[in-house]
């Protein structure tokens, strides 16, 4: 009796430890992956320049928005902003319209070479970003593409096109099949079965390809230089024209901030409006 008393108390400790464990490790892994990144970027950002920050100290002894200034006042960071979520913009709804048609003839229909497509379709991924853009480049200057909109967001198109193309054809193939069979059964036409079976189903994995393919466009740098600049300026090509051989970490910081604000945007909305209803609302159509 003793010894079934002890073992249970053994256990019990072993699931508080864990239970204290598990989010205290991921508590410390979400400090150093992402408190600590941003908040020496917010300081770095603040360092007046007259009170150089430097080693051994630990935080700046003097903060001073000058670096802020210096970045909106002799670079066109508003303007670059506004043309990063153009070009975002686009970049996403060509994505889902491409997508849409081609990962449900991948996920529902027994093409000839299927699987082999779908790893074929992820390999632009592993090519170098620049080697891309040099030969894009080339290319869209010879069709006119160059130091355009249209021609920057057809870029971000084929590189941002893998991972929205892989997540929405694993959601069409998670969809089950003997719903599709009921709504054929009950006589809805190909169009019916694809708008009240299908869509509610793959929301939430358009949404993610969305997401990524929204926040991969704002920080995409090689294709938006080689084939925008100087017309089409983004983000990214102010952030690393400080980072090129007179690197400046303060005012990369600056640009850095600015470029994340987008981004945390979007994705606090989209927390906000995909909910588990989506998932239930396709659910109740079973």
């Amino acid at each position: 009796m003793k010894n079934k008393q002890a073992a249970k108390s053994r256990r019990s400790l072993t699931k508080k430890l864990l239970a204290f464990l598990i989010p205290a490790c991921i508590g410390l892994i979400f400090l150093a992956w992402i408190v600590v990144p941003m908040g020496m970027a917010v300081l770095w950002s603040l360092v007046n320049p007259d009170y150089p920050w430097s080693y051994p100290q630990m935080f700046p002894s003097n903060l001073s928005l000058y670096h802020w200034d210096h970045v909106f006042r002799y670079t066109d960071i508003l303007g670059a902003i506004k043309n990063s979520l153009i070009v975002a913009a686009m970049t996403t709804i060509g994505c889902s319209v491409l997508a849409l048609p081609t990962a449900y003839a991948i996920g529902r229909r027994k093409l000839i070479g299927g699987e082999a497509f779908k790893i074929a379709m992820l390999l632009p991924m592993a090519m170098p970003g620049m080697a891309m853009a040099i030969f894009l480049g080339r290319l869209f200057a010879q069709w006119g593409l160059s130091n355009s909109y249209t021609g920057v967001a057809m870029a971000h198109i084929l590189c941002t096109m893998p991972l929205m193309l892989r997540i929405l054809t694993v959601s069409f193939e998670s969809v089950p099949q003997d719903i599709v069979d009921a709504a054929s059964n009950l006589g809805a036409s190909p169009w019916a079965r694809f708008k009240e079976v299908y869509v509610p189903m793959i929301i939430p994995g358009l949404i993610a390809g969305c997401i990524f393919t929204f926040i991969g466009s704002m920080e995409e740098f090689n294709l938006s230089f080689i084939i925008g600049a100087p017309a089409i300026q983004t983000v990214p090509t102010i952030l690393y024209s400080y980072l090129g051989y007179n690197f400046l970490r303060t005012n990369a910081s600056v640009v850095t901030l600015v470029m994340m604000v987008p981004n945390i945007i979007v994705l606090m909305v989209t927390e906000r409006f995909i909910k588990t209803e989506y998932l239930g609302a396709a659910l109740g159509k079973m």
